[in-house]
Order: structure tokens, then C-alpha cells, then sequence
């Protein structure tokens, strides 16, 4: 019998008490969905472009209070939630990061073991120090490694060389400013979520593909799906739970992830951008 392979999740990166500056429910940008960081903030704490990440909203409700987004570089010191994560974070509001990893079963075993030599990283910023906004001259960096903590100045290449064997859960297909047009309350009669066989393409999403659904209209919890082709209706629909989620008229995203340690460009398409040409 041939061994199953397995891996665990874990923590990669948390960066605590981020303040958002700038809340945009319906943006014009290319990409109108996830987290605008700093550049500057981003690196601190060893975030990628494009890569997902966790948004918690400290003080939310126990019903609404984190989110899976991606994160996107900035050039300026705004920190702007854009899209469906706009309806959970509003200027002012202070939340936190984490971005996940994957050991396989070795690493895991080292890291149960306290022997596990990459560092996890862990940026606190104080919110007494940021009440306008992100005082990133006064975070603590501290990084979690062989069973210990230990605080540094900032991340070195060494580090971050390291860290190079951890992989990174990054978007891999995004398809945005879709329309919902047809709703199955009845139940998940033939499909999930579904869409026309040419915004497939555009996205670059295979039948049956994982996706998270972002809805841009009015929020609400990411929810975790399946994308196959409209062969019908040929219209973008949903049904079942996802009803619960989204409805007629909303205006959402679907996005895709993969697990890498490789750079990666993902495939994204803006339908209002297009349509607005």
C-alpha cells in the first residue's frame, strides 16, 4: 500500500493591530477585492503580493469578524480594505493578519520536537503608538523558532532565506465584477457556482475548481466553493447555501489559491473594467 503524504497547516506570519486607513466597498482599481498594504509593512513581516491572508476584525462580532483576502502592495502608508472586506473593516478599525504555511510530516515532527529551525514571524504593532495610523517604527518583531521567541531589529536575509522552504498559499486565478443573475434557493440542484463558459477562460478556472466567493455588494463571510460551466442558462448563478452568501444583483468575485514556493503571477480579469472601456 502506497503511504499517504500529508501536510500541516500552520502559522506563517501574524501581524497584530494593523489600523485601516481607507475603506472602499466599490472600488475603481484594476483589482477591486483585498487588503491594500505598505510595501514597507509587507516586507516586516515577510507578506507577498497576491498572497492570502486572514483578516480579523479585533472588536467584531462573533459572527463577522475575520475574513480570507489577499494582500496587495502599496506604494503610500494607506492601509485600504477593498471590496467585500470593506463591509467587515471601516476606517479606524484595527485588525489582524495571519497569512498559513504547510509542514510535511518531517518538518512537523522537528517542529513538535522544538528542533524545527525556521522562524515563524510575529509583528506587534501597539495601537496606543498608531492611533492615526501605523506607527511601524515602534513594532516588536519577534521571531519563534526550536521552542523559543526571541525579539529582533528586523528580518534578515538569513531569515528570510530560510523561510524560502515554507510555502506560500497565494491567488492563482481572480474573476471579478461578475453579476449574479440566476439564484437556486431550492437547494444545490446542478451546480455550485456557476458561470458561463467563456468567463471560465477569461479566469483561467478548470470545472470544478475551488473558489472563494467575495461579494462586493454587501459583505459577509468568504465562503469557500466550487466554480463548473453555466450549460443552460449560460448566466452567472448560484444555489444552496451559497444563496445565503450572495443573491440576484449582487456584485462579487471569485478567487483561486495554490500552494508554492515559487514566484507566481496570477491570472486576473475585471469584467466592469472590461465593460468599461
Amino acid at each position: 500500500m502506497t503511504q499517504l503524504k500529508h501536510n500541516y497547516r500552520v502559522k506563517r506570519s501574524c501581524l497584530h493591530n494593523v489600523r485601516v486607513t481607507s475603506s472602499q466597498t466599490s472600488s475603481n482599481a484594476d483589482i477591486p477585492e483585498g487588503l491594500v498594504m505598505p510595501e514597507e509593512m509587507m516586507a516586516m513581516v515577510d507578506i507577498e503580493p497576491f498572497e492570502q491572508i486572514i483578516v480579523t476584525k479585533i472588536g467584531g462580532n462573533n459572527w463577522m469578524n475575520r475574513m480570507y483576502t489577499f494582500a496587495l502592495p502599496g506604494k503610500t502608508d494607506t492601509v485600504e480594505a477593498r471590496g467585500s472586506v470593506a463591509h467587515l473593516l471601516g476606517e479606524g478599525d484595527l485588525c489582524c493578519i495571519i497569512t498559513g504555511t504547510y509542514l510535511d510530516p518531517d518538518q512537523y515532527q522537528r517542529h513538535m520536537a522544538d528542533k524545527y529551525e525556521v522562524p515563524i514571524i510575529d509583528v506587534r504593532i501597539f495601537p496606543e503608538d498608531s492611533k492615526d495610523g501605523n506607527n511601524l517604527s515602534t513594532a516588536k518583531t519577534v521571531l519563534d523558532d526550536m521552542g523559543t521567541s526571541r525579539k529582533v531589529a528586523s528580518i534578515s536575509k538569513e531569515v528570510l532565506k530560510q523561510r524560502s522552504e515554507l510555502p506560500r498559499v497565494v491567488l492563482s486565478n481572480l474573476l471579478a465584477g461578475l453579476k449574479i443573475e440566476t439564484v437556486e434557493r431550492r437547494g444545490c440542484i446542478e451546480m455550485s457556482a456557476e458561470l458561463p463558459i467563456e468567463y471560465m477562460k477569461k479566469a483561467g478556472f478548470c470545472r470544478n475548481q475551488s473558489i472563494f466567493v467575495y461579494n462586493a455588494s454587501r459583505g459577509g463571510a468568504s465562503a469557500e466553493s466550487y466554480v463548473v460551466p453555466s450549460l443552460t442558462k449560460k448566466t452567472v448563478g448560484i444555489s444552496g447555501a451559497l444563496t445565503a452568501v450572495a443573491d440576484q444583483g449582487d456584485i462579487i468575485s471569485e478567487a483561486s489559491y495554490l500552494v508554492t514556493t515559487e514566484k507566481y503571477t496570477p491570472v486576473i480579469h475585471n469584467l466592469r473594467a472590461e465593460n468599461n472601456r
